[in-house]
């Protein structure tokens, strides 16, 4: 009895044995394809480090958060433009203040009491951002010239700079030049939306009135912006020094700058061309790369990356080439 169910039990191995190497041997082309592309994929998932996304690429501390922030802002007068506090107007010898304003009880934009200073129609665009922004000054007072006395005679192609209190400026080109009558200036035209960045300045012009006690025309010479200067400039880092590699272990110097984010490590095979970015490390972490995928041959740099998120150019490569 024992020996005929080790017999039935040894056929049954020998069946199942059979049956695993026919389906091996039979396995189609496509379902042969398909499993090493699977395993490809695997394996390349196996040397693929994962990177961070822009933005989430880097941890940055409390203090660079507030740089990172105020950087934000800089950002955001550069598109929106700025609350210009001074204007020039080299041509003309003119440089003086310009204070905000609004509208008269009569609807019409305000003008500045002094006549040595001008106005920005604030309820408008700021200079630099997108639309027609306005400044006025006058043309005399009781006393003589006032502030735009000559702005009359300024031509196309000369230039307005206008200056926010942290010293960001935008200058604009003079495009043209046209006077109108009080009553029947271009309001849309002057005051209207645009996808332009404009700044229109206006003062009074024409013969004076003296019954009426103002001058019958308006100039209004209309600009258009040629130059963004920000006070911080971009910067771009210095890069690593002292780059070494032990093995597959990566080290290097920190870059000494406070507004340092991080690093990116690059890589390159014996048989690539290029390099390729795996991996990034914060500023706070320890400045070392440790290359679970190395193999001989592998050349690696090392950039540093600033809170501008400016990139330096490559350090020393290791090993040389």
């Amino acid at each position: 009895m024992k020996k005929r169910l080790l017999i039935v039990l040894t056929v049954m191995l020998l069946s199942i044995i059979s049956f695993q190497v026919f389906a091996q041997e039979n396995t189609t082309p496509q379902q042969s394809s398909e499993k090493k592309q699977v395993k490809a994929e695997k394996e390349t998932k196996q040397k693929t480090r994962p990177i961070g996304h822009k933005g989430e690429e880097f941890v940055l501390l409390d203090s660079l958060q507030k740089k990172k922030a105020e950087l934000e802002e800089q950002l955001k007068v550069q598109e929106e433009g700025i609350t210009p506090v001074r204007i020039q107007i080299p041509s003309m010898d003119i440089d003086t203040k310009v204070i905000p304003v609004g509208l008269k009880e009569s609807g019409e934009m305000d003008v500045p009491e002094s006549t040595e200073v001008t106005g920005w129609y604030d309820r408008g665009p700021k200079p630099g951002g997108k639309g027609s922004s306005v400044v006025a000054g006058h043309v005399d007072s009781k006393k003589g010239p006032a502030i735009f006395f000559y702005l009359k005679n300024i031509e196309v192609g000369e230039t307005i700079t206008l200056t926010d209190e942290n010293g960001n400026e935008r200058t604009f080109k003079v495009k043209s030049k046209e006077s109108y009558p009080y009553n029947d200036a271009p309001i849309e035209k002057i005051f209207g939306p645009s996808d332009k960045r404009k700044l229109n300045v206006i003062t009074c012009t024409g013969t004076f009135d003296h019954d009426k006690h103002e001058y019958p025309d308006r100039l209004v010479v209309y600009t258009e912006l040629i130059s963004e200067k920000q006070k911080q400039e971009e910067k771009t880092p210095e890069p690593p020094t002292d780059v070494t590699q032990e093995s597959n272990v990566i080290n290097w110097h920190a870059v000494r700058a406070d507004d340092v984010i991080g690093y990116r490590v690059y890589k390159k095979s014996a048989s690539e061309e290029e390099y390729t970015h795996v991996a990034s490390i914060s500023a706070h972490e320890r400045k070392s790369f440790f290359d679970e995928n190395h193999e001989e041959g592998d050349s690696y740099y090392v950039t540093t990356v600033n809170i501008q998120e400016n990139e330096s150019k490559p350090s020393e490569k290791v090993p040389g080439e």
